[in-house]
């Protein structure tokens, strides 16, 4: 950025956040009519895929919880990178942006790298190396320091797993969306309580 060019208002920057988010949602429907992938029919509502998205976010949240204060140099990084760049955008956002954030990311990611990505790959290269290959690239996308790809690679495999396991594209979107909607509610409220 040029140093005469005003900073990016945190409200400008949540509408850029949620027209990329929407933007991956977007590609990932068009990808899937390019390849004649069924996504929507990957969708199965029922009550047993909420109560395995809930499930299947409480791990998450653990260990998120679990590492918070812990002194290791990969754990303050990860804090330093919500601190300094996550926390400031959604400060002072309108209510229910998170909320949205969160939910057109897990719709979008989970659309893109578990159903056309991992589901495309699977028939050409078998399950394995499509879950490990989607894991992969869901971890360059959100590769802003080398412990966040690290930990996002290791979330999408996780998440991969869920879809692998279950074949329903609903259980890993309704994780990936209650895990970005609380722990985003988490550090900004750490945030508020840190303020003079």
């Amino acid at each position: 950025m040029n140093e005469h060019e005003p900073p990016l208002k945190p409200t400008m920057a949540t509408g850029t956040i949620l027209a990329f988010q929407f933007g991956i949602v977007v590609l990932a429907v068009l990808l899937a009519l390019v390849f004649r992938i069924d996504l929507f029919g990957q969708l199965e509502f029922s009550v047993e895929a909420m109560n395995w998205g809930l499930i299947g976010t409480l791990p998450l949240l653990v260990s998120v919880w679990a590492l918070a204060d812990v002194r290791w140099a990969w754990a303050d990084e990860l804090r330093r990178l919500m601190r300094d760049m996550v926390v400031p955008l959604f400060r002072n956002a309108p209510a229910g942006t998170l909320f949205l954030v969160s939910l057109l990311a897990g719709v979008g990611e989970e659309l893109l790298f578990r159903g056309v990505i991992q589901g495309g790959l699977s028939g050409l290269l078998g399950p394995w190396p499509a879950l490990i290959l989607a894991s992969v690239m869901f971890g360059a996308l959100h590769a802003l320091t080398r412990a966040y790809f690290v930990i996002a690679t290791l979330m999408g495999f996780y998440l991969g797993l869920f879809y692998l396991w279950t074949g329903n594209l609903l259980i890993p979107i309704l994780i990936h969306f209650l895990y970005d909607w609380v722990v985003l509610r988490y550090y900004l409220m750490r945030d508020t309580r840190a303020a003079p």
